[in-house]
C-alpha cells in the first residue's frame, strides 16, 4: 500500500514537472494578435486602439474615443520588455507614462497590475477569438470597487 502511493506521488510529480517544463515567460511576441486596428462601442462613444507589432523590445499603441464629432479622449500607450518581464505603459490625454508590471498570464489574458495607481490598477487584455478582443480596466476608485470592459473587434486600418 505504502508503495503504490510512493508510485503514485512519483508518477505525479513527473506529470506536473513535464507540464511546465516547456513552459516560458511571455514576451511581446505573446502580444504579436493585438497588431492591427481594433474598434467597439460604448454607448454613443467609438473606442479605437491602433497597435503596432513586436519589434525592438516594444509594442507601440494609441487609443482614442470618440463622441459625435469630437475625440473625448486619448492614450499612448506602449507594451515593453522590461527587467525580464512585460509592462504595460499608458500615457492618458499625453500625459505622465504609469508603469503596470505583468502580474499573470493565462491562456490568451494578460493582467498587468499597478496597485499604487489611482485608477485602474489592474489592465487586462484577453484574446476571446479570431478578432475578438476584451480589453478590461478595474480597482478602487473613492473606496469601490470598479470595473469597465470595452469589447473590440479586428478591423481593416484605413
Amino acid at each position: 500500500m505504502v508503495r503504490q502511493r510512493i508510485v503514485l506521488l512519483a508518477v505525479m510529480v513527473l506529470v506536473i514537472a513535464s507540464t511546465t517544463a516547456g513552459q516560458t515567460k511571455p514576451s511581446l511576441n505573446d502580444l504579436g494578435w493585438l497588431s492591427g486596428c481594433w474598434e467597439g462601442r460604448v454607448r454613443d462613444a467609438v473606442i479605437e486602439e491602433i497597435w503596432s507589432k513586436p519589434g525592438g523590445g516594444s509594442m507601440l499603441g494609441l487609443g482614442r474615443t470618440v463622441k459625435g464629432d469630437r475625440t473625448a479622449s486619448f492614450e499612448f500607450m506602449q507594451f515593453r520588455e522590461e527587467n525580464g518581464t512585460l509592462v504595460f505603459l499608458p500615457q492618458p490625454q499625453g500625459g505622465t507614462r504609469v508603469s503596470f508590471p505583468l502580474k499573470d498570464s493565462f491562456g490568451g489574458k494578460m493582467t498587468f497590475e499597478n496597485k499604487e495607481h489611482d485608477f485602474p490598477q489592474r489592465v487586462i487584455y484577453e484574446r476571446k477569438g479570431p478578432g475578438l478582443l476584451l480589453a478590461t480596466v478595474e480597482g478602487t476608485y473613492k473606496g469601490k470597487e470598479e470595473r469597465e470592459e470595452f469589447q473590440m473587434r479586428k478591423v481593416r486600418c484605413s
